[in-house]
Formats: structure tokens, sequence, C-alpha cells
């Protein structure tokens, strides 16, 4: 039995590395050490722009779209479920199915996504900031805040980032 759990780990190692190189192909950008798992949905990946160190989980939706970019800045995790939506209508004119709009999504350097959350079109999370499990982002997120609830709200103002990556040094 230890045997072939072995073979199972090392085959699911060769998978993971394949699906990584398939990634660095396919995707605008992507930064050294960053990590999608499998299970994931990506669309128009060459509109998929993630920095260094990012993790993201399985089941993560990055829905770009031909003129809707994501960038994801340097050291950022994403959990299970999260949800990027770059394309949306505009309700003032009707059918709402006749004009679609594409907007950016950006997010800065050192930012923690929660569980299940999901970051509408045009939204900036700026640097060091928390989105709380669940949460529905429909607007810009300032630095160093935690939001959560639907819509996304500042739920608390966190210390400076820099004196955070202070503690996180390895000395």
């Amino acid at each position: 039995m230890s045997f072939l759990r072995k073979l199972y780990d090392l085959f699911m190692a060769v998978l993971r590395r394949l699906n990584m190189v398939f990634m660095r192909l396919m995707l605008g950008g992507l930064g050294k050490t960053s990590v999608i798992y499998p299970g994931s949905n990506i669309t128009y990946p060459s509109q998929i722009f993630i920095g260094d160190g990012v993790s993201i989980a399985s089941g993560v939706h990055l829905g770009a779209s031909s003129q809707g970019s994501i960038h994801i800045g340097d050291r950022c995790a994403i959990a299970a479920g999260v949800r990027f939506v770059t394309p949306t209508h505009d309700y003032n004119v009707l059918p709402v199915s006749c004009v679609g709009i594409n907007k950016a999504i950006v997010i800065g350097k050192d930012v923690w996504i929660g569980t299940g959350a999901i970051i509408l079109p045009g939204v900036t999370v700026q640097d060091g900031a928390v989105v709380a499990a669940g949460a529905v982002v429909s607007k810009d997120v300032a630095a160093d805040c935690v939001v959560g609830g639907v819509p996304a709200r500042v739920i608390k103002k966190l210390e400076s980032r820099e004196l955070r990556l202070k503690r996180g040094e390895v000395i």
C-alpha cells in the first residue's frame, strides 16, 4: 500500500509541474514561485497577469475578458472558490444583453482574498488588504484594511503593510 501511495504522489507532483508549465505558456504573465492549483477556471488567459509568490487555490474562477484584464500583485493568497469577474452590462441600455462592458481588476501586493469572495469589474484592491470570506467587492478597497459583507465594507484598519512585512522577515 505504501508503494502505491508513493507512486500516486509522484504522479500528482508531475501533473502539477506540467500544469504550471502549461499555465506559464498560456497566461499573460506568471511570476516566480506562483502556484495555481488544479481545478481553477480561467477565461482569456492572455489577459491574466500574476506576480511572484502568489498562491491560487482550486476552484478559483479567473474571469478575464477580451478587454478586461486581471492583474494580481506579488505574494497574494487567493482562497478556494474566489471569483474574479471582468465583464458586465450597461443597465441603462435595453436589452441589457446588447451592450457589454469590460473593466479590469487590479489586486495589489500582499493581498489575502478569503474563500468564496467575489471581485466585480473595475475593482482595485490595494496593497496589504484582506477580503473576508464570502464578501462581494463592488468598490475599490483601500490599502491595509479588512473588508467583508455584501456589499463589502471596511471592517477594520490594519497596521501598515511595511510593519507587517517586517514581522514576517526570517532572521
